[in-house]
């Protein structure tokens, strides 16, 4: 089964003893996670750059997800087009509206359940529905994948490397790496990032989206 990119986020950032964030994120996951979700436009060529790196809807097509399409709904029938520090800033204002929105659609994928306001792994893995290709991997599974990119030279992708930079922006790398090695993991996840932006423009536009989680980040959190 495809996770988005925010998916993958929300798993690797959930507790799944207590079924809550972990502690650490819950007062800034809200702007790497919008982050992932304006990357995964980008990715998929929706979302584009206008004039003073402003971003633009390319496409009325919706993707099918609730959360995306309601991304794209908000940029689309935005007044003016704003840049992306704008956008993390008002699609991260209500973060536990965002945390449950994620967690209901990972339930309603079968890769969660949940317990009122809490969400937990299964005990037991659980097939994927009707449909489906494949059950989903792992947190540690997305840790190891995550982790060989930066420090065993692993499989390059680019949605990778969005995750990984989103993650930074939001000071998460703590998450995957130890902390002798968070200075190597954050100098190369930056080389990676120029490097693929040089290559295709599209990680360029994920390369601003990081900055302004960043920047929305530490301004919000002085």
């Amino acid at each position: 089964m495809m996770l988005t990119l925010y998916e993958v986020l929300f798993l690797l950032i959930l507790d799944e003893e207590k079924g809550n964030l972990i502690w650490f994120t819950r007062k800034s996951f809200a702007y790497p996670l919008v982050g992932l979700i304006l990357a995964e436009l980008a990715l998929s060529g929706k979302l584009g750059v206008g004039e003073k790196l402003r971003l633009v809807a390319n496409e009325a097509e919706p993707t099918g997800d609730a959360i995306l399409d309601g991304a794209m709904d908000q940029i689309r029938n935005a007044e003016k087009m704003h840049k992306p520090a704008y956008w993390v800033s008002q699609m991260s204002e209500e973060p536990k509206k965002l945390r449950q929105s994620i967690g209901e659609q990972l339930v309603a994928k079968h890769i969660l359940i949940q317990d009122e306001k809490r969400f937990f792994r299964p005990d037991e893995p659980t097939d994927s529905p009707p449909g489906g290709e494949s059950m989903v991997p792992s947190k540690f599974q997305l840790k190891h994948e995550l982790r060989a990119l930066v420090l065993s030279d692993g499989e390059s992708n680019l949605r990778n490397i969005a995750v990984l930079k989103m993650m930074a922006a939001g000071d998460l790398l703590c998450i995957l790496f130890t902390q002798d090695e968070l200075e190597a993991a954050e100098q190369i996840i930056h080389t990676q990032l120029l490097t693929a932006a040089l290559e295709n423009p599209l990680m360029q536009l994920v390369e601003e989206i990081g900055q302004a989680v960043s920047a929305v980040r530490e301004d919000e959190m002085e």
